[in-house]
């Protein structure tokens, strides 16, 4: 979701965060990029340790304050309604029944009725988890004691109360009624009987050209007759003006960059005039079937905006930095397969820059884009409901755009998403609170502790390593409790969270994000509540290369810390009890194997997302795909039959019959490519080739591409829905395997990715 989760050339005071944190700037390198070598690092953590061991020994305890002290030294008794059975057996039935439900829920499709099942279960176990968790677990020996298990308490009430109401949000979806009412318009759309003229805007901002050529010619292939397109280049450049004249398409810029695109959307209305418009920003391409789908729907006078689901053709940062291109999904999938058709069901669609249909007299009668907040989007999607607009959601991937390619670009996209979604809450020409109804005020109050996790996942991070260093527990439980009021609910949260959304996000990948975005966030949320209108970047930068790793250290040196403190206390803590160094006190030892737990495994998510943040070297201009299709390559007059590997819009991989000379021709000779099935050929040049047993491969560039073929390369790579487009589908075991599998291989701290 445009919530928060890239490279602004910001300067800002500081306020407890250093500014390479609070703005990430895309060319100026911050002091630790600059003068902190990996050295350094390593000596600062060393010194580190041999403090902490001083003060430990100089203590001769293994915690900072006597445990005696911070601590109940007798357990309380529970009250009648929380009391445990008598047999440990008894004990393990709840946990031993949901474990069962959820093994059974994997034979059974998510679907609306499966999931009100499901979630009023977890939500069953999640008020009885609180109600134990509020009654009995407070720590209250000591003033510190008290403080830390408060803060500890509200965090997890905070996040429980904002799971409770994502799980009401996301039960009910309208994703099978939208597809049946698309087939239902698209039949008059098809017949001829209603095809209204549409404008398709392509709003530009420092794109390479091939990424704006890619885009404005899937824009030509949709089909689709009454279209007219514009390119909306915002940095008025002669050769984008020329491209434009070229490709047939028109041109709009304007003097200045006044509200960033909103302001580029705004000055392209008055010179426009088609009933309907369609935005595909810049590195998003339109399948030939996206009007078709959409158009139909305004049909029905009630709807004002069309929107589809953004959907990447290269993998997120994490993925590919991980080396999980091929096996984890998009991290936008979980909102845009899951809870934005949640939102359709209380007509609270987020509008999201990109890949939509909008009534122009709709947009006309708020005045055009909003023009208040640092994007655009999702605030003239506010000002659209509260008009008494209604948009709807057609969860069917319908285009396919450039997923964020470094960590940092990751980092500033959704800072800016943060800044621009807790902007709303800030102005009162939106009247959130005064024209909406209750269920869309509650995506609102759902939205803001979503701004808000940020600060959750930091409080979740930070309270084992103090309860390791100080000797205060956060909660106060016995062994048997965890087992009867913790073990049901984190069982169904863990497979539940994954089930329900289709696999699209696992609840240990989600932490991993979280935590990659948890300090940057944190951050920018102090800035924003100081001033939330403070500067931001305004686009995302596409089409990045880079000739080395980066590995981030500005970015990611919090939880460096976090874990060197951690591995660190582990060793000074449980390493003294084994060596004998601390004494053993049966009281004190009480419930520090699930600290342990806790500690270990906020080690292994902090791990994954730092391993996650090293961007690893990207050379290729343009994205290969594994199309596979038959082909004629012909060279000196030979001619050699396969198919291909893999192809772009730049070169092939050709699976070629048994032929030593081809051996021979590599980087020498030009030859002609045709596809057979798709009736057109290029001029190409055997880059490299190699015999293997009947077969050959080769590699090839494309040389001389006319316009004409390359519409041909750009429709059969980016204007369908083929099989290597489609999501994919890990369920929540083989993610978190992954996880686990993603510390032991380190791949992007050993492996030299080429892609």
């Amino acid at each position: 979701m445009k919530v928060a989760l890239q490279p602004s050339k910001l300067k800002s005071k500081k306020i407890g965060f250093p500014s390479s944190i609070l703005h990430l700037g895309t060319k100026q390198k911050s002091i630790t990029q600059q003068f902190i070598s990996p050295w350094v690092w390593g000596f600062f953590i060393v010194s580190i340790t041999i403090f902490i061991a001083c003060a430990f020994v100089a203590l001769n305890r293994p915690t900072l304050l006597p445990f005696q002290i911070v601590n109940p030294l007798v357990f309380r008794p529970l009250p009648e309604f929380l009391s445990l059975p008598i047999s440990f057996d008894d004990i393990l039935i709840p946990a031993i029944a949901i474990a069962a439900f959820c093994l059974a829920l994997i034979h059974i499709p998510a679907n609306n009725f499966t999931r009100l099942i499901a979630h009023t279960v977890i939500s069953i176990l999640a008020i009885r988890y609180l109600v134990w968790r509020a009654t009995v677990t407070l720590n209250t020996a000591h003033w510190l004691s008290v403080i830390i298990s408060v803060i500890l308490l509200m965090n997890e009430l905070v996040w429980i109360g904002t799971y409770l109401l994502y799980l009401f949000q996301t039960t009910w979806t309208t994703e099978s009624r939208r597809k049946r009412e698309a087939d239902h318009y698209e039949a008059a759309v098809i017949a001829g009987e209603y095809l209204p003229s549409v404008d398709v805007f392509i709003p530009t901002y420092k794109e390479p050209d091939f990424i704006v050529r890619r885009t404005a010619i899937g824009c030509q292939a949709m089909n689709y007759p009454n279209k007219t397109i514009y390119i909306l280049d915002d940095t008025r450049r002669p050769h984008i003006q020329k491209m434009a004249e070229e490709l047939g398409c028109k041109y709009i810029t304007r003097p200045n960059n006044n509200h960033a695109k909103a302001g580029n959307l705004n000055n392209a209305l008055p010179q426009t005039d088609g009933e309907l418009i369609t935005i595909m920003d810049a590195d998003f391409v339109p399948f030939t079937n996206f009007l078709m789908r959409t158009v139909g729907f305004f049909q029905n006078p009630k709807y004002d905006l069309v929107q589809t689901p953004q959907f990447f053709y290269n993998p997120d940062y994490h993925a590919r930095n991980l080396g999980l291109s091929d096996k984890m999904p998009n991290d936008m999938e979980h909102f845009f397969g899951h809870v934005q058709p949640g939102r359709d069901n209380g007509n609270c669609v987020i509008c999201c820059g990109t890949s939509y249909v909008v009534r122009r007299s709709s947009l006309e009668a708020i005045g055009g884009y909003y023009t208040g907040c640092c994007v655009e989007d999702y605030q003239t999607s506010i000002k659209l409901l509260t008009n008494g607009g209604c948009i709807a959601y057609l969860n069917e991937l319908l285009s396919m755009g450039e997923s964020t390619r470094m960590f940092a670009d990751f980092l500033d996209q959704r800072l800016r998403w943060l800044q621009g979604n807790m902007q709303v809450y800030f102005r009162k020409d939106l009247h959130i609170w005064t024209k909406l109804n209750w269920i869309q005020k509650s995506f609102h109050v759902s939205l803001i502790f979503f701004c808000f996790n940020p600060v959750v996942r930091f409080i979740s991070l930070a309270m084992p390593l103090l309860s390791l260093f100080f000797g205060t527990s956060p909660l106060i439980a016995s062994v048997s409790e965890y087992i009867y009021y913790a073990a049901p609910f984190a069982i169904a949260f863990l497979f539940v969270f994954g089930w329900s959304t289709g696999d699209r996000l696992s609840a240990i990948w989600n932490e991993v994000y979280e935590t990659a975005f948890c300090f940057p966030a944190m951050g920018r949320l102090a800035l924003i509540l100081r001033n939330p209108f403070a500067k931001a970047s305004t686009a995302t930068r596409k089409g990045v290369k880079a000739d080395r790793k980066n590995y981030n250290f500005c970015h990611t040196y919090p939880l460096l810390i976090m874990m060197s403190l951690t591995l660190i206390g582990v060793v000074m803590h449980y390493g003294g009890y084994l060596l004998g160094i601390w004494e053993i006190n049966q009281h004190e030892y009480m419930g520090k194997e699930f600290l342990l737990f806790w500690l270990i495994y906020n080690f292994i998510v902090m791990a994954v997302a730092l391993l996650s943040a090293i961007d690893q070297p990207v050379r290729r201009d343009v994205d290969r795909f594994p199309l596979c299709t038959f082909c004629k390559l012909t060279v000196k007059d030979r001619v050699y039959w396969g198919y291909t590997n893999d192809l772009s819009e730049g070169g092939a991989s050709l699976t070629l019959n048994k032929n030593n000379e081809l051996v021979n021709l590599q980087g020498t000779q030009e030859g002609l490519l045709e596809f057979v099935e798709h009736g057109f050929t290029v001029k190409c040049t055997v880059i490299r080739s190699a015999s293997r047993d009947r077969f050959a491969n080769a590699s090839l560039k494309f040389q001389d591409v006319s316009l004409e073929q390359h519409r041909k390369l750009i429709v059969l790579l980016y204007c369908s829905l083929e099989w290597w487009k489609e999501r994919k589908k890990p369920n929540g075991l083989d993610a978190s395997l992954e996880v686990l599998a993603a510390i032991f291989k380190s791949k992007p701290l050993l492996n030299v990715h080429t892609n």
